[in-house]
């Protein structure tokens, strides 16, 4: 018999090999963002939307060709732009997320080693993306409006990054938050967050052009230089990264380490805050040519504040890991690196440390500032009213100011340990360390101060205040009810009459030194804490350093998972 003739299978192409001067184009991309943005692509929002905003922008076009310098048009122009951009486009992001996790579907992405950071980021690209294309799409009407006259390019390309920025800022959000499982919950971020674009939107609409009939952003350049925009530019950049790293948290593996870089870039954004603030305020002294420029240094200290009590928050509220995935990197730096865990490892006992070395450094920054602006205030030679020495005396002005400084604005970061100290007290055995734990202590801590207060005024006897003195927010009603000068208790005690029940007999120093201890008590409390809990650290860090290939995974109370 004759053999049967062999057929030559075709030869199947590698994977990252070039085909016909082709590649594959999931070969380049995420898979991720592959699969979200055909997706989008196709979707009834995207293609629907594109198509009437273009229709309107034709009729917009032809209409401004009539009336070149109407300003309305040009707001039509802009508003039609926003609605899908900023309005419709970041909805999209809104459930991006939960339809992960309530399909049970992200053990399966983690599988195709797409770590959360990755899952989470395509997901958004492709979002933005659509709104890339959908500003592409307009350039062509905006050289239309240019040749029909009264039109300033660089500015109205400015106002569309303005506008497109917005647009990413909210998908940002909207995508990082989309993990909420409660749908009431997400319902309500998607609602703020849209309502919040669109307030902006429309505000800036409406006062796109000042009384020159001229771009405000002309007029706010002028007012507060460059420090402005740069201010604003990396508040949005921080608030995205910070969003999207919050949904890629949820969405990632126990082992996957998130927490290092969200503090260390938190850290940079608050960096640069006080670097634009202190500029402003330096070229403000030297009299500049911006003369509002003063007023950004209450903006950047602003920025600088809530971004580091959200850091601190975050830093306090995250669960252990001891995980040797998570440690070796520090690990095998040595001493400087098990050094550095103490303050970048996930958990909340080197969130203790972090929190508290960054309250200590900006405490540091306010200080020095202070100083600076006395000696700027109260030593020119041109000021009348020249005084020498200190300017944190201990006269009764000061101490004025004192008590409102230490009382009052002091006291958040002083309550901010007291939760976590209450829970590992009381509570531990009992709840579950989250977001929802640490509101109930504080719950309880208010409830407590309450009560004490309503006693104190129903018995009209302020003695009942002095029983609430663990607590810090304590101080607030501390300084309501102590007299407001000394000369009361001097009138008082000349005349022989006795105290009146409803003032606190407490002078402001003595407030100061009980709200200064009482906030030191606690913060002590938390660093013993942390300390406590890094022994099982210490022990996996002891572990890696005698078998560095050793894969060992330990819970958070230590007890061994696996061992490689």
């Amino acid at each position: 018999m004759n053999a049967a003739p062999t057929v030559a299978s075709p030869a199947v192409p590698e994977p990252g090999v070039t085909v016909a001067g082709l590649r594959d184009f999931s070969d380049r991309l995420s898979p991720m963002l592959v699969k979200e943005l055909r997706q989008g692509m196709r979707s009834p929002v995207f293609v629907w939307g594109l198509i009437a905003m273009n229709l309107f922008l034709v009729m917009i076009v032809w209409l401004t060709i009539e009336a070149p310098a109407s300003e309305d048009l040009n707001q039509a122009f802009f508003g039609a732009y926003c609605v899908l951009v900023c309005g419709l486009l970041p909805l999209r992001g809104a459930n991006a997320l939960n339809e992960e996790l309530r399909g049970n579907t992200i053990d399966t992405l983690v599988l195709t080693r797409l770590s959360g950071w990755r899952i989470t980021l395509g997901k958004w690209i492709a979002v933005a993306a659509q709104q890339l294309l959908t500003t592409v799409t307009v350039l062509p009407y905006l050289i239309v409006r240019y040749f029909a006259g009264g039109l300033n390019v660089p500015l109205e390309m400015a106002w569309l990054g303005i506008f497109l920025l917005l647009g990413l800022l909210s998908a940002a959000v909207l995508t990082g938050f989309s993990w909420v499982k409660y749908f009431l919950l997400r319902a309500g971020i998607m609602l703020g967050v849209t309502a919040a674009a669109g307030s902006f939107c429309a505000g800036v609409l409406e006062d796109m052009y000042d009384y020159h009939n001229s771009y405000i952003i002309d007029e706010m350049h002028e007012r507060y230089g460059w420090t402005c925009f740069a201010l604003a530019l990396t508040a949005v950049l921080h608030v995205m990264f910070y969003a999207l790293d919050i949904g890629a948290a949820q969405v990632a593996a126990v082992s996957e380490n998130r927490t290092t870089r969200r503090r260390l870039i938190g850290l940079a954004a608050v960096g640069i805050y006080v670097a634009l603030s202190w500029g402003a305020y330096r070229n403000s002294l030297a009299g500049g040519p911006h003369h509002r420029e003063d007023s950004m240094v209450a903006v950047g200290c602003v920025l600088a504040i809530l971004t580091s009590l959200v850091l601190i928050l975050q830093s306090l509220l995250e669960k252990p890991a001891n995980l040797a995935p998570v440690l070796q990197p520090f690990v095998k730096r040595g001493f400087a690196g098990r050094l550095a865990g103490r303050v970048l490892y996930p958990g909340w006992p080197s969130g203790v440390i972090f929190s508290l070395m960054l309250f200590l450094t900006a405490l540091g920054i306010g200080a020095f500032t202070a100083w600076r602006a006395w000696e700027n205030r109260y030593t020119g030679y041109g000021y009348s009213g020249y005084r020498s020495g200190a300017p944190f005396d201990l006269s009764d002005v000061s101490m004025n100011d004192w008590a409102v400084a230490i009382c009052g604005f002091a006291v958040i970061p002083f309550t901010l340990p007291v939760p976590l100290v209450l829970y590992h007290w009381f509570f531990r055995r009992r709840l579950n360390w989250h977001l929802g734990t640490y509101a109930l202590m504080l719950t309880l801590m208010a409830s407590a101060q309450l009560l004490l207060i309503a006693l104190a005024a129903g018995l009209t006897n302020a003695d009942f205040l002095k029983i609430g003195v663990p607590i810090p927010t304590m101080s607030w009603a501390w300084l309501e009810y102590i007299a407001r000068d000394d000369y009361y208790f001097n009138v008082r005690a000349a005349a022989g009459e006795p105290p009146d029940p409803n003032i606190l007999n407490w002078t402001r120093p003595l407030l100061i030194v009980i709200s200064l201890a009482v906030g030191a008590f606690w913060w002590i409390m938390a660093v013993w804490l942390s300390l406590r809990a890094f022994r099982e650290t210490a022990a996996v860090e002891r572990h890696l350093k005698l078998k560095p290939g050793a894969e060992q995974l330990t819970s958070g109370d230590g007890s061994e998972i696996s061992t490689a």
